[in-house]
């Protein structure tokens, strides 16, 4: 990878761990092991990557990489952790300041689907293991989405007044991601498809939280 992307992943790394911070030792081992291993994933893929891969990529000792990590699934699970608080960190503060529900649906598209096309290859690698249902990513996947079908139906609330099924954000969310799988799996990503995926999103979020609020899709009493 160039100076510059190993740079870029860097500092979302670092922002990431910043709290966990035990040591500057610590911390500075585990974040190079992790910026590194998202350059030898997105070129290697999950089943072609083995921990020498990544020894040799972070400049470290086999020793030093099991003091942080268990076996190369630890590593991509600490790395998808990452990349969905990051994503939820900066979705909830997009959305929390939107002034309507046509601005938290255009948020929410822009957000999702650029930053997943930011990272590339390794998203669609870990987006495709979280879906598994075995996968060790697929709780943290179930997680995030909870978390952000929460902040959406909040924010719904907060501009509306009503609250639809918490399912309704869900399948939202869940199309979102197909149709980042779909962009990312695309040979020739071109910025009007990715403008036309978004449009349509946009149209299909604003069809359902805008104009069905006063329909079935309305939460029923006792439900979450």
């Amino acid at each position: 990878m160039e100076n510059r992307e190993l740079d870029a992943i860097r500092e979302v790394v670092s922002r990431v761990l910043d709290a966990e911070k035990a040591s500057e030792t610590r911390y500075h081992a585990r974040s190079e092991i992790l910026v590194h291993a998202i350059g030898v994933f997105a070129r290697r893929g999950l089943e072609r990557t083995t921990v020498q891969h990544l020894l040799d990529a972070a400049g470290i000792s086999r020793r030093t990489f099991y003091k942080y990590f268990r076996n190369k699934l630890d590593v991509l699970e600490s790395i998808y952790e990452i990349s969905v608080t990051n994503m939820i960190l900066r979705f909830r503060r997009e959305v929390e300041r939107s002034q309507t529900v046509n601005d938290v649906i255009h948020n929410m598209c822009h957000i999702y689907f650029d930053y997943h096309l930011s990272l590339g290859p390794i998203i669609r690698l870990m987006m495709e293991e979280a879906r598994r249902a075995d996968s060790v990513l697929a709780p943290h996947r179930a997680r995030a989405y909870e978390t952000v079908a929460n902040v959406m139906q909040n924010e719904l609330d907060r501009l509306t007044g009503q609250k639809l099924d918490l399912l309704v954000h869900k399948t939202l969310i869940w199309t979102l991601e197909n149709y980042s799988l779909y962009l990312l799996n695309e040979s020739d990503c071109t910025q009007e498809k990715i403008d036309h995926c978004k449009t349509v999103m946009a149209g299909i979020s604003e069809a359902i939280l805008v104009h069905g609020v006063a329909s079935p899709l309305l939460q029923e009493p006792g439900l979450a």
